[in-house]
């Protein structure tokens, strides 16, 4: 439910972004602010400084905005003044202070230079501000900033077989608190190595990356006391080739990332502080981050942010969403959390980061769904810039979490190495994990490196099923894989290459058997690769490894189908089958039996908004928290779609982010997706299609309406739907069909290539002679009655066409016996080189038809019989749509070409 603050206060607070920079901002608190309290303000872009789930919800407002919420009602405290905040900055300290820009540097090449064999300091990308400078304008030298990071390692110049775990600080330019947990971390370890052994030993073994600063720009502004609230980095915006310090300017960096970019807890709004920039990695600092992070093999890592005491996993983009790894993480962050003690007793809160706030484009999410890393945000303290007697207070009491996530791979993990079993090379593979894997939000599979083959699974105690697979290797699966609480478990990996299959077939209506010409088709292992079947229906794929794939086929005035198929070096020809859809389009103005409407109201039929023709069908008048549902059940029997066209007029999010009221469709209760008006208020006629496989299914389109009426609300308030197109659902007979052939006077070989209702021969051969009907089974049998497949001698009086109806026949089996056999053929002609027969068991040269005397065949064609010599006893296959002959070829001297009884 959404419940609504007063849209009035609302548009009193709007902040004038241009009289920021003189009007003094403060920190205001909620005291155990309620879920309503957090989204409105989270909604209407906000400055939100901090939230704690239960106990308070923190905004930084100017002194004027302060003033209003206090006139409307609001029961808030103020934490923080400007003056305050400059204070903490500025006062001396035990440590070395905040450092700026510059006595990072200094401090960073002074550690490289002091411990050369274990540290290694990389320019990894330049500012925003760099990139202005380098383009000529002056007013950014002063912002002419890189990216640092320092890799600490015992063979620091080399890339070497060991996991890498990262420490990223200050994303957001008023958090440099998180800067100098950052170095303390940092400093600890390489001050450490050679005495410690515990630090020596991880070291050793791993490849520790400390990415200090994110933001350089937006922190200079911050350490120059320019704006202490300064939170994005400083793209140009407006581009009037300067910083607009009263708003405008920016990008939140932590909102960049390309993992559900675009979200909610984002804005597209750059007067907001959580403007996600212009595109996903559309900002240089935010680059250099996703390059770091695809370059080394990260297992786990923390992003140090602040405030609020929380230890914050992955996934944040949504409310209620669950990582795969979801126990595992929450387990790590309790680990973590409760070694951080709070600096007013307790410890640091550990919750999956949608629990605090939805926010999409972050690290965690990114690290994780793209890597799959462990990626943890550590939000530091209890305001941006603690005082003094605080910092080195917070630094050491976040050193011993640091530590846990630095060597929790060697524990509870799964790795080894996967390799090519004839080769011995490194392959990349993916580690499937049943129980895991297939729970939770989507997040990328979990692969083996490129150089090593290397893997790791980070998991609880306790046994899995493994499955490795790779393309181009056969799937090898491990069950009861036994994970140890106190080392890792090794598991290598080899595996077995698998061949490369040419892939060909053919397109039919699955109704009628005829060939479908220019399907456009796709297969699943190469999607951009689109291929058209020809004329007769055939089509042909470029190699694949054989396994299993999905193909994917679209053809005017048939539903589209995903239809999944199996190729193996035995059988590598796709039999398609599509079937016409058809169309509900409303035009009766009276439901048929199959559809069912319920809920809160009905839909029905209406004239005031169609897509085509007179009539839609429209959602019922409901209120708040209500529903108006249309359903219909089908038996599906074939592969094929469901498409409709639908309009939406309802209250709307005018970002994209949410959802209030609209339609939703679902099948057989999983929700295929949700509509609602465009971004801008727009209400077009939309189409919508999802694939269906054969079965049982119920679809249903249902107009919901959630707890209460927004600013985008609209006066029709329902949803219509206009011509569905069905996928099929039922195997219609084939229509009818007719065929002629000529039959001689005197004796005839012939056959039924048709299925008739009445088979005896007296009916389908009137000109034929009494009790002259005979098939062969090594001798001759008296028949009443013929059967599709097998040949027959019949003799004939008079001279003329045969006329028979019936159902065609697009594909039959033919049981063979060793020696001569008398077969038939199907309704459509068939060449013998295209006769399927697996077992080789056609001796070739040796189908016989007969007109005046036997001849060599080259086609089997309806309505005649035909002599064949079979090497063995099996099965053979006719069908219309082989094109590639299965014929064994023989010694023919082994098995003389002559007909002999």
């Amino acid at each position: 439910m959404k419940l609504i603050l007063s849209r009035i206060l609302i548009a009193g607070l709007g902040i004038i972004f241009s009289s920021l920079v003189a009007e003094e901002r403060m920190v205001v608190r909620f005291v155990d602010p309620d879920k309503t309290v957090l989204t409105e303000f989270n909604e209407t872009d906000y400055d939100i400084a901090a939230f704690k789930p239960g106990e308070f919800l923190d905004l930084v407002v100017s002194k004027s905005q302060y003033e209003e919420l206090l006139t409307r009602g609001f029961h808030i405290t103020v934490t923080q003044t400007e003056d305050q905040l400059r204070q903490n900055l500025g006062d001396v300290r035990d440590l070395y202070g905040y450092r700026n820009y510059d006595e990072l540097l200094e401090d960073l090449q002074e550690i490289e230079l002091q411990y050369p064999d274990i540290c290694k300091l990389y320019d990894i990308g330049n500012t925003r501000g760099k990139e202005y400078s380098m383009e000529g304008n002056s007013y950014y030298n002063d912002y002419n900033h890189e990216i640092w990071a320092m890799k600490v390692s015992d063979n620091v110049e080399e890339e070497e077989d060991e996991p890498s775990v990262f420490y990223m600080a200050e994303h957001h330019a008023r958090e440099p608190i998180s800067l100098e947990v950052n170095m303390y971390v940092l400093n600890h370890i390489i001050s450490n190595y050679g005495s410690d052994p515990i630090i020596t030993e991880e070291v050793n073994n791993k490849q520790i990356w400390f990415m200090p600063l994110v933001n350089p720009n937006g922190h200079k502004i911050v350490t120059d006391e320019v704006d202490l609230w300064w939170r994005k980095n400083i793209r140009d915006n407006n581009e009037n080739g300067s910083i607009n310090f009263g708003g405008g300017d920016g990008v939140d960096p932590n909102r960049n990332y390309d993992w559900n970019w675009g979200g909610e807890g984002s804005s597209g709004d750059t007067n907001s502080e959580t403007y996600r920039g212009p595109s996903a990695f559309s900002e240089p600092e935010i680059q250099a981050m996703r390059d770091i992070l695809g370059s080394h093999h990260f297992v786990t890592g923390i992003t140090y942010h602040a405030y609020s005491e929380l230890v914050l996993f992955p996934f944040g983009y949504a409310n209620n969403i669950q990582a795969p790894d979801h126990d595992a993480l929450q387990e790590l962050a309790n680990d973590m959390a409760f070694t951080i003690p709070g600096q007013n007793g307790g410890y640091y809160d550990p919750i999956p980061s949608w629990q605090l706030y939805p926010a999409s484009g972050t690290t965690d999410d990114y690290a994780y769904g793209e890597h799959g890393v462990f990626s943890f945000t550590i939000e530091l303290a209890t305001q941006f810039i603690p005082p003094a007697s605080q910092i080195e207070g917070i630094c050491e009491n976040n050193l011993e979490a640091a530590l846990i996530l630095l060597t929790r791979v060697n524990k509870k993990a799964l790795t080894g190495h996967i390799t090519d079993a004839e080769s011995g090379d490194p392959v990349v593979a993916e580690i499937y994990i049943d129980g895991i894997d297939n729970t939770g939000e989507f997040r990328k599979p979990y692969e083996s490196d490129l150089f090593f083959g290397r893997y790791y699974r980070l998991l609880q105690m306790g046994s899995y099923d493994v499955t490795f697979s790779a393309l181009g290797y056969e799937t090898q699966t491990i069950n009861n894989v036994s994970i140890s609480p106190l080392q890792q478990t090794v598991l290598d990996v080899e595996l077995e290459p698998i061949l490369m299959v040419p892939v060909t077939g053919r397109v039919t209506d699955g109704y009628t058997g005829a060939p479908i010409g220019q399907v456009q088709l796709t297969l699943s292992s190469d999607p951009d690769n689109l291929i058209y079947s020809d004329n007769s229906g055939y089509f042909s794929f470029p190699a694949v490894y054989e396994g299993t794939y999905i193909v994917h086929a679209e053809s005017e005035n048939y539903s589209t189908a995903d239809i999944p198929v199996t190729i193996t070096v035995d059988d590598y020809f796709i039999e398609l089958e599509m079937y016409t859809f058809y169309t509900e389009s409303f035009e009766s103005n009276e439901f048929s039996d199959e559809w069912n409407s319920n809920g809160n109201a009905q839909w029905y039929f209406d004239t005031e908004s169609v897509y085509d023709g007179m009539y839609s069908v429209r959602s019922g008048n409901i209120d708040d928290n209500e529903s108006s549902n249309l359903s219909i059940d089908l038996d599906v029997t074939g592969y094929g779609s469901i498409g409709f066209h639908y309009r939406v007029a309802s209250e709307y999010s005018p970002s994209g982010n949410y959802f209030y009221d609209g339609l939703v469709f679902s099948i057989d209760g999983t929700e295929m997706g949700q509509y609602q008006p465009t971004e801008d208020g727009g209400t077009p006629w939309t189409y919508a299609s999802f694939s269906v496989s054969p079965g049982e299914h119920v679809f249903v389109w249902s107009y919901v309406k959630d707890g209460g009426d927004g600013s985008t609300y609209m006066e029709e308030d329902c949803a219509w739907i206009d011509v569905v197109e069905f996928p099929p659902t039922g195997e219609p007979d084939p229509p009818a069909d007719n065929l002629e052939f000529m039959v001689y006077s005197g004796w005839n070989m012939v056959g039924l290539p048709l299925n008739v209702e009445n088979p005896s021969y007296e009916n389908l051969f009137p000109n034929s002679v009494t009790n002259t009907l005979f098939s062969f089974n090594g001798q001759y049998i008296q028949e009443e009655n013929l059967v599709p497949g097998i040949g027959y001698w019949i003799r004939i009086t008079d001279e003329g066409n045969v006329s028979i109806s019936g159902q065609a026949i697009n594909e039959l089996s033919i049981s063979l016996m060793e020696g001569w056999n008398l077969i038939s053929g199907i309704s459509t002609p068939v060449n013998v080189q295209n006769i399927i027969d697996p077992d080789g068991l056609i001796i070739p040269g040796t189908v016989y038809g007969f007109e005046d005397g036997y001849t060599e065949a080259e086609n089997m064609d309806p309505g005649y019989a035909y002599w064949l010599r079979s090497s063995g006893e099996g099965e053979i296959t006719l069908s219309a749509s082989a094109t590639t002959s299965r014929i064994r070829l023989l010694e023919l001297s082994e098995h003389l070409n002559a007909l002999v009884f």
